[in-house]
């Protein structure tokens, strides 16, 4: 639950700053590498616990909420994987 919850806020900062990532996180950067150092930092803060998650017990892992969890991370990673590809190519 605390996974869904850190995925969840995870999306919504996504959401709200990808067209103007935070500028206090890296401000000597310039704005395409500070876009991809935000967006790696979201990807990592989402894919690191789920390793841990995936080691559970499988009866864990077959929850309908377990299930759901994947799905938005899924879907998640794929956003980020996609917005750092086209930062990629506009530099």
């Amino acid at each position: 639950q605390a996974y869904a919850h850190d995925l969840n806020h995870a999306q919504d900062i996504f959401i709200q700053y990808r067209n103007h990532p935070p500028r206090e996180m890296a401000n000597n950067l310039p704005p395409i590498s500070m876009a991809l150092t935000w967006c790696r930092g979201l990807y990592n803060r989402i894919k690191i616990p789920m390793v841990k998650i995936l080691h559970l017990d499988r009866a864990i892992l077959n929850r309908e909420e377990t299930k759901e969890v994947i799905k938005v991370r899924s879907i998640l990673l794929a956003n980020l994987q996609d917005y750092e590809s086209l930062k990629i190519e506009e530099w």
